[in-house]
Order: C-alpha cells, then structure tokens, then sequence
C-alpha cells in the first residue's frame, strides 16, 4: 500500500533528502556570517597532501595508512599554476546558487570548453554595489587533472574530504573543487562526518517530536480538568450571578428606603416649619407633601420649605381650606419631593 507521503521513501532516499537538507540549512547558516568568518565553513582537514605536476603527490607530512586499515582524512593541495582564478561580479544569491550559476556559464567565463573543467566560487565582499551584485572570485581547473590526482590518493589510503586551492595562512580553502566531483559521480561523498551530523539531526527532529508531542498531551490533560470541572464552574457563576444581583436589589431597597421613608420626611418637615406654625393635617405620599394647618399672622411657612432646596415645587392649595380661627391663620401647602 502506497500512502503518497515520505513513509513511500527507502532509507537511501530517505538519506538523500536529509542529506540535502542537512546542506541546504549550513549554507543559509554561513550566509548569516561575517565574511571574514565564512571561511571557516572550509577547513583544511586531515593530512595535507600536496599533488605535484607529474600527477604524483607529496606524502612527506603524510605517511601512508597500513594495509587493512581505513583510509585516513586528508585534504588534497593543487600546485600553482593548474586552476584559474579570476574576480567576477556576480548576483547576490547563495553560493549554491552561484556555483550552478558559474558552472552553466563556465565556457564563456573561463578559456575552458563546455564540460571540460570543474569551478567553484569564493565570495570577497558580500556588501551589493549600485547593480545589486557582489564581488566573488572563481576557479576552475581541468576535470582530467582534477579526476586523476583524486583517484591516485584514493590508491594511496587516502579519504580526500576536499581538493582545491588553500589560503594564505593555509588553514582554510579559498576554493574547493571535491563537491563538484561528487555531483559528478566522479568522486565518493564524504558521509563519514555528515552520517554523524544526519544522525545528529535527526534525533534532534524527534526530540523536537517528543517535545511538541508532550506538550500537546499536557494540555490535553488541562482540556480534560477543565472539562471535568466545568459543571462546579458554571455553579459558582450561576452563584456569582444570585449574589450580584441581590446585591444590586439590596442596594435598591436601601435607596428606596432612604428616598421614601415617611419617618425621615415627617422628622424633617417638623424641622422645616417655623415657630408660630402647626399642622392639623400631614400627608406624604413619597413623592409629595401636603400639610394643612394654622400659622400666626407674620409667620412664612411656604418660604420656610422653599428655603431647603428640597422641594422641587412648593405651592399654596385653595381647595379644602379651614377655615380661619382666632387662634391663627389657615395654610394648605403642596410641594412635590425633588429627585435626587
């Protein structure tokens, strides 16, 4: 059965394609770097083997691995004169790109027939200029030349891990031409170190895995308290909700209490009316007052109530009004309570 996914994958392309990406992400991780450290991403590594212009190698600093054992590192130094090199102007992509780039346009670049010589690219300034280009140089060197010296040290016990040109202090490469041989066929990949680095990734990809898998159980788990613990939730709001709104009732009450409290209006309306003045009849209806009485002749009982600012109107009534007595004069007041 065919799912259409990765898991349709054998371990050999399966190990391909993590090899790629492997490659894909050092590079954009070189990219990020200052361009005096990038050269770092190149080292010499191993043994240096010099190749000599007989097709030969000089094995003085580089002894030979006994028979039976496995081959031993090194890095393969061409001698002056048998690459090219030359500053070029080139887009600002990276620099897998630009050695494709290069590769396609090698012929027209350098005096070299299409097919016939391998290249590779150093960028010098990674600064755009007006155009948006970079400065880089390239090298190439013959395929023959290149295919020769490999297989020789092959011969010899050794695991070439780069062939190129070193820089002036000798500990990194300007210029490395063994990928261009691997993407050939012409030259065995060096898995030893990337199948470590590959195993390296992918434990790294399956503790992020583990990671992202716990951390989705564990709130999985919260999901499940939650849930279990809505019904007591929604109960205390329902609760919550009663309390507030008795609260709020209770709050209501008090201040319908404080407004229409007949004992607070009667107790006020006999500190309101003035000496010489006394009510045969009292009314409130908690939102008026009616008073009926007798007052001495000088005495003001209206402008006494208009006077506490309490009253929103204060009117004299002709209806229903005793008559006069010699003890006083009759009144017969209506005010209306002013809301607060």
């Amino acid at each position: 059965m065919k799912t259409g996914t990765f898991l349709d994958l054998d371990m050999t392309s399966l190990a391909g394609l993590l090899r790629n990406g492997w490659r894909w992400w050092v590079e954009e991780m070189t990219a990020l770097l200052p361009l005096g450290q990038k050269k770092q991403a190149r080292p010499v590594i191993g043994s240096i083997v010099h190749l000599l212009d007989d097709g030969g190698l000089d094995l003085e600093d580089a002894p030979l691995s006994p028979a039976g054992r496995r081959a031993q590192p090194a890095t393969l130094l061409l001698p002056e004169g048998h690459a090219l090199v030359r500053p070029i102007a080139l887009p600002a992509l990276r620099l897998a790109d630009l050695r494709k780039l290069v590769e396609f346009d090698l012929d027209r670049l350098m005096p070299f027939a299409a097919g016939s010589a391998y290249s590779d690219v150093a960028i010098t300034d990674s600064e755009r200029d007006a155009e948006g280009k970079i400065q880089a140089k390239i090298a190439a060197a013959p395929k023959a030349r290149l295919e020769s010296w490999y297989q020789a040290a092959v011969d010899q016990g050794f695991s070439p891990r780069a062939i190129g040109i070193a820089s002036e202090d000798g500990k990194y490469l300007d210029f490395d031409f063994l990928p261009a041989l691997v993407a050939n066929g012409k030259a065995a990949a060096r898995n030893g170190a990337q199948r470590w680095w590959v195993l390296v990734a992918i434990l790294f990809a399956a503790n992020v895995g583990v990671m992202i898998w716990k951390d989705v159980q564990s709130v999985s788990r919260l999901q499940a308290l939650v849930d279990a613990q809505q019904p007591m939730v929604t109960a205390a709001r329902k609760l919550s909700l009663r309390l507030t709104n008795e609260d709020k009732m209770r709050s209501e009450l008090i201040a319908t209490r404080q407004r229409d409290n007949p004992l607070a209006a009667l107790a006020f309306t006999t500190r309101t009316l003035p000496a010489g003045a006394w009510v045969q009849r009292y009314s409130w209806t908690g939102e008026s007052l009616r008073i009926t009485g007798y007052k001495q002749e000088k005495v003001d009982v209206l402008g006494a109530l208009r006077k506490t600012g309490n009253f929103a109107t204060v009117r004299a009534s002709t209806s229903d009004v005793a008559a006069e007595a010699a003890t006083g004069q009759p009144f017969d007041i209506t005010a209306d309570w002013k809301s607060k």
